[in-house]
């Protein structure tokens, strides 16, 4: 998640101590500790496992829901029960994702100025109305509005938690905290999306049941978020003038690294199913086993990479894992042997399970509590414009170049931005880091 300079207020909770605001004393080290806020190896205050729990089943529900709708339900929907065409199914999903994307700033702001309970309740909500809407109407902009109503209210539930989370993390164990509300909703999507085609073989009906009993449930759970904002909205823990400006010279490499990152990733969404079954001639058994060894692997190691990333430095291991799967996805093309592939796969879903927690909890360390959610939805928003421009991006080099070329100019832009972390961050972000890691952390009740 980045964004562009003045996105920088990602310093710390607090204000700044006298004196200058970076200054560092003589006991300093000249490399920041990135390890998690607090004391080493600190797991955090008591209610945090519960927080972070409750979290992470919001987001289960939640995606457990939106993967059955958007990945099964409404394409098969679409297009044998109502019967239009592929182009109106497009522009259904398309319409779901552009709403979400345009509201995450918004939505962000909202939870930052009027607590989560609000925005999430109202936006699931919202969620709920389309799924009913999809499941009654059949005329385009009928589907159209649903999508709007389903986008809109999904809009602030990713930076209600990931905010939350951050907030229960102030001292300590954040990477395995992401780790666990990454790896809700990876399972909650699969599972949405098995359960999904199960009960569409029995009736439509069952399968928009399903995604509408996921929305209640998560419901319930938003209807228990704090209703109003929390302590460094209202009190006295405001990052100064003079941090956010410092804060915003430094983030742009983090924020450049995620747009790339990203369109990474897009650019090989529209071309691995081809590639494994045009390319590899892989039969759905063997796509299973690639499945295990890449984002299975990653589902297993998401909380466990998570502690340990606690205990290391973030801005070490984020170009290191970077650069491996860098190589990894280059030099794939270039090997047929499931006893190759597999290795290579599974080395991806390790970095990937690595990478993910680790960024996030260094996004979180940086962002100001007063505006995390505002400066979240603006991430994400930048996150999704690099997936749709790597999606566009990808097809087109299948198509003129082969179907070898979206992994290579992938495995060169993550190449591009592990350099450019290795370079930059310590000297952008350093300082930061150094400043906040000096401070006493203040926490709010659970």
């Amino acid at each position: 998640m980045d964004a562009k300079g003045w996105l920088t207020g990602r310093a710390h909770t607090g204000t700044p101590p006298p004196g200058p605001a970076l200054e560092e004393g003589p006991s300093q080290t000249s490399r920041p500790d990135l390890r998690a806020p607090g004391s080493p190896g600190s797991r955090g205050s008591p209610g945090q496992p519960a927080r972070t729990a409750f979290h992470a089943a919001l987001v289960g529900l939640v995606e457990c829901g939106r993967g059955a709708l958007l990945f099964t339900l409404l394409p098969n929907h679409l297009r044998f029960g109502v019967g239009h065409g592929m182009s109106v199914v497009g522009l259904t999903l398309s319409a779901y994702y552009l709403s979400e994307l345009a509201l995450k700033v918004p939505s962000g702001w909202l939870v930052d100025h009027w607590g989560r309970r609000l925005p999430v309740v109202a936006g699931l909500g919202l969620s709920l109305l389309g799924t009913v809407l999809f499941a009654r109407v059949e005329a385009v902009w009928g589907l159209l509005l649903a999508a709007f109503l389903g986008g809109a209210g999904a809009a602030p539930v990713w930076p209600a938690v990931v905010s939350g989370v951050a907030e229960a993390t102030e001292d300590g164990g954040r990477g395995s905290a992401m780790g666990a509300v990454f790896t809700s909703w990876l399972v909650g999507t699969g599972l949405g999306f098995v359960l999904a085609n199960f009960l569409l073989e029995a009736h439509t009906l069952a399968a928009f049941v399903l995604v509408g009993a996921c929305q209640v449930a998560a419901l319930t759970l938003a209807a228990q978020l704090e209703a109003s904002p929390r302590g460094p909205v209202q009190q006295v823990l405001k990052e100064s003038v003079h941090e956010v400006e410092l804060t915003a010279g430094r983030l742009w490499p983090l924020v450049a690294g995620m747009g790339v990152q990203t369109m990474a990733t897009g650019m090989l969404m529209p071309t691995l199913s081809p590639y494994a079954r045009e390319v590899l001639h892989l039969s759905p058994l063997w796509i299973g086993v690639l499945l295990l060894a890449g984002p299975g692997l990653t589902v297993l190691l998401l909380v466990p990479l998570g502690h340990l990333i606690d205990r290391l430095d973030r801005m070490e291991i984020l170009p290191s894992c970077i650069g491996v799967g860098a190589v990894v996805l280059f030099v794939l093309p270039f090997f047929r042997s499931l006893w190759i592939l597999v290795p290579l796969v599974a080395i991806l879903g390790l970095g990937y399970a690595t990478v993910l927690p680790a960024w996030n909890a260094l996004l979180m360390d940086l962002l100001p509590p007063s505006r995390r959610a505002t400066l979240l939805g603006l991430a994400m928003s930048i996150e999704g414009i690099g997936v749709a421009l790597g999606t566009t991006v990808g097809g087109l080099l299948w198509d003129s170049l082969g179907p070898a070329a979206p992994f290579h100019a992938a495995g060169l832009f993550l190449l591009l931005v592990a350099v450019n972390y290795l370079l930059l961050l310590p000297r952008s972000l350093g300082p930061v880091l150094r400043h906040k890691n000096r401070r006493p952390h203040r926490r709010e009740g659970t």
